[in-house]
């Protein structure tokens, strides 16, 4: 199905600043010098400036047009993880509950709001969060936390904003923070107290390293027929996600950049992930979930 995609712009200035970005795009040789092109730009046009992409009807996304990240997934012409959109709308009448753990802005808790009953985001940078605010908190089904996603609930947990990265966060514990990097603490908040006991629930996990105590913390909702999509970083040579679920007793685990596959070995998962920058999508789910098979069948 050919989706409709809709751009609005906060003004002239910011319409001008949008078609030197997408110029840009097409010739910067990297994602590190498209990134600088964005933020230089960014210095010349109003800090103001902004597109708002509406996809297929949902709410609109509000992209700052000196964001290096989103202006180049986002707004490109080409999909953003249409792998994810794809599930989303396969779950659409299945699923009652969307849980987006680790929403950064919002971009995929705005679309899924038309899709389900219920929408919960999760975020834990307090910048990040206030513009996932922006986004979705005036939607009447979708809930906030500023939270970070762990294996128990009620801790408090030290992560590291780094500079000019889309990423939320990094944990304090995997490295020093830089010159730039701004350093927080936030409440950990578990999955499976996020999402309601018994509610087979559609859940989007992308905690930048944290994946493995996330799912920890999922696991009666998984039990429960949750379907978790969750990456698995090209950088990791360990596939650190994957190998935890391979090891949990009637998980199933899926591939989704190139199709829907099932994958059964750590082995696979490597061979799958050929591209060091880039962060794969997978689905997992028990076995026995009625809402796996219902996606399955619509995908």
């Amino acid at each position: 199905m050919q989706r409709t995609r809709e751009l609005t712009f906060t003004g002239a200035g910011a319409r001008l600043q949008y078609t030197f970005l997408m110029a840009l795009f097409r010739v910067a040789v990297s994602r590190g010098l498209y990134g600088r092109f964005a933020r230089w730009l960014g210095r010349i046009f109003s800090r103001d400036n902004q597109v708002l992409l509406s996809i297929d009807g949902a709410p609109p996304f509000r992209v700052s047009l000196n964001d290096g990240y989103w202006t180049r997934f986002a707004l490109w012409h080409e999909e953003y993880e249409p792998e994810i959109a794809a599930v989303l709308k396969a779950a659409s009448g299945r699923a009652e509950i969307f849980c987006d753990c680790g929403a950064n802005k919002g971009y995929w808790t705005v679309r899924a709001a038309p899709l389900f009953d219920r929408v919960i985001a999760a975020e834990a940078a307090e910048a990040t969060f206030a513009a996932l605010s922006v986004n979705a908190g005036h939607l009447p089904n979708v809930t906030l936390h500023r939270v970070a996603i762990h294996a128990v609930s009620g801790e408090r947990m030290t992560f590291v904003n780094v500079e000019n990265s889309h990423a939320s966060a990094r944990l304090l514990s995997d490295g020093k923070p830089g010159p730039g990097d701004k350093t927080e603490t936030v409440e950990t908040r578990r999955i499976d107290d996020l999402v309601p006991e018994g509610v087979p629930a559609l859940i989007k996990l992308d905690v930048e390293g944290a994946e493995v105590a996330a799912l920890e913390g999922a696991s009666r909702a998984i039990r429960d027929g949750a379907v978790i999509i969750y990456e698995d970083h090209g950088s990791d040579s360990t596939c650190a996600p994957s190998s935890h679920l391979l090891n949990t007793p009637d998980t199933c685990l899926f591939f989704c950049d190139d199709g829907f596959r099932q994958v059964t070995s750590l082995d696979q998962v490597r061979a799958l992930k050929t591209d060091p920058y880039k962060g794969y999508n997978l689905l997992a789910a028990h076995r026995d979930s009625a809402l796996l098979a219902g996606i399955m069948e619509r995908l």
